[in-house]
């Protein structure tokens, strides 16, 4: 959904009702379950990208590095499927992302690990995760509104450069909780930071609404892979070298930039929406721009990879993906946060 200014009164009407929503949880008129291990919560407060699914991700890897069963819970947004579906074991993958959801396939692909499970119903999901495949904590990915699963851990991302304190509620707006909500947050994550990004103002900002633990972080890339391979390319061999960049992410132009900060010559940009499920017509029109550019590489993200694994990219196709890691700058306290819930009900 867009925003669109016109709907400005529907926004007051839907801000009034997650405000109620949240009294009523505050006043525990409704309860939110305990499945008897560690959550943590990773969330936001407006829609499209903030780098939640990243910042998941890096969460458990640290708890798998701390030898951790780990389970990764999300309602798989844009699968095609309902209900509980069980995308890892931690073992072996076993289903596809069209039925887990490409950001959850994403992660069980990047964390074989880790159990990965998609259920609209978050509780439900999490309790199966600790029952059945005996998870020993939960990640919670997209989680700050979905307070029916208790969580130990609340952290909420804002975006450096799409700030929620001047937007307006859903519809007319991004925005899709009350600027107060952030009094729960136990942290809050500042996201997408660059060399220019006026840190310390937004802090300021977040400090009108909440007294959480403020952390910073930033994108790094970590590799540029073949996408048929996975074979990693020297950065240094791509600078200046022609390319047609597409991809389905909320915001398409960080990637565009990422590849320009590489020394990428991006001739041709394709945006799609947000999760958006591929077809033969956009991968011709993709390839058939790269042919008229005769651009030396077709590049996409690790996320839409796993939108594209029902195609069959041969090595005629010069299809790379950029791999990126989460850099947190504050790493001590950051590890200190997390390690603080470990020990928290894990039997």
């Amino acid at each position: 959904m867009k925003p669109v200014p016109a709907l400005l009164p529907f926004s007051w009407l839907y801000g009034c009702g997650v405000v109620l929503r949240n009294l009523f949880y505050d006043w525990k008129i409704f309860r939110s379950e305990h499945v008897g291990v560690p959550v943590i919560s990773v969330g936001n407060i407006t829609t499209g990208g903030t780098g939640k699914t990243p910042v998941v991700g890096l969460i458990a890897k640290m708890l798998q590095g701390q030898n951790i069963r780990c389970a990764i819970v999300s309602r798989g947004y844009k699968r095609k499927t309902r209900g509980l579906v069980e995308v890892s074991d931690g073992s072996s993958l076993k289903t596809t992302a069209r039925d887990a959801g490409d950001e959850a396939f994403q992660v069980a692909v990047q964390l074989p690990k880790t159990i990965v499970v998609v259920d609209e119903q978050r509780v439900r999901g999490a309790q199966y995760a600790v029952s059945k495949l005996n998870a020993r904590a939960v990640v919670l990915d997209d989680g700050f509104q979905h307070r029916a699963l208790y969580r130990d851990l609340d952290i909420v991302l804002i975006d450096a450069a799409r700030s929620p304190f001047t937007m307006a509620m859903l519809p007319a707006g991004y925005r899709r909780d009350a600027l107060s909500s952030l009094k729960r947050a136990d942290a809050i994550l500042i996201t997408k930071v660059k060399r220019d990004t006026d840190v310390e103002n937004i802090k300021a900002q977040i400090r009108l609404h909440s007294a959480a633990q403020i952390f910073s972080s930033s994108y790094a890339v970590a590799a540029f892979r073949r996408a048929r391979t996975r074979f990693s390319v020297d950065l240094n061999s791509i600078k200046g070298k022609r390319a047609v960049a597409f991809c389905g992410i909320g915001q398409p132009e960080s990637f565009k930039e990422s590849l320009k900060d590489l020394g990428v010559n991006v001739s041709s940009m394709i945006s799609f929406e947000d999760h958006h499920p591929y077809s033969d017509s956009d991968i011709r029109r993709v390839v058939a721009e790269q042919e008229k550019l005769e651009a030396e590489y077709i590049i996409t993200t690790e996320k839409d990879l796993a939108r594209l694994s029902a195609f069959d990219f041969s090595e005629k196709y010069p299809l790379f993906y950029l791999e990126l890691d989460v850099v947190i700058h504050q790493e001590v306290e950051w590890t200190e946060l997390i390690n603080s819930v470990l020990g928290k009900r894990i039997n």
